[in-house]
């Protein structure tokens, strides 16, 4: 299994794919992709990317030490519960601990939040609509000290 750091370009086709099916392509690309700050993590799979997650510099209003947002993570379904989720998640910490970052946070959907819960993250809000998407919950992960 193979997870490393990949272009903006590269999640494109995965975040239409699986997130935003319905909705034009241009719907998938995010403002803060190009950011300097920002960085995109892909979990390969012979030659193709298959899983995918966004880092942004983005501080969580309600706790300023969580400064990365993930946005836009998607697995192909063709591998789903094949461990690249999971893989990608331990990479991106790694990644953000050089950083010196203290956490992270996202907004996760609904039928997401067993799997942020099962690598370590918490609720950290009431559930919420985005509008087009569906309901959500913000979550966090808190690095230790």
């Amino acid at each position: 299994m193979e997870i490393r750091m990949i272009q903006a370009s590269e999640v494109i086709p995965l975040r239409h794919e699986v997130l935003r099916p319905h909705q034009p392509i241009e719907a998938c690309m995010y403002p803060d992709d190009h950011a300097e700050e920002t960085f995109h993590l892909g979990g390969i799979k012979n030659g193709r990317v298959v899983a995918i997650g966004t880092f942004s510099k983005r501080s969580f209003e309600q706790d300023s030490e969580l400064t990365y947002q993930l946005r836009g993570m998607a697995t192909s379904p063709d591998v789903r519960g094949e461990g690249f989720g999971k893989a990608l998640i331990e990479e991106a910490r790694n990644v953000l601990v050089e950083r010196q970052a203290r956490g992270w946070w996202c907004n996760a959907r609904l039928v997401a939040v067993p799997f942020y819960e099962r690598i370590g993250l918490t609720i950290a809000s009431e559930s919420f609509e985005i509008e087009g998407i569906g309901p959500h919950h913000v979550m966090v992960d808190r690095f230790k000290a």
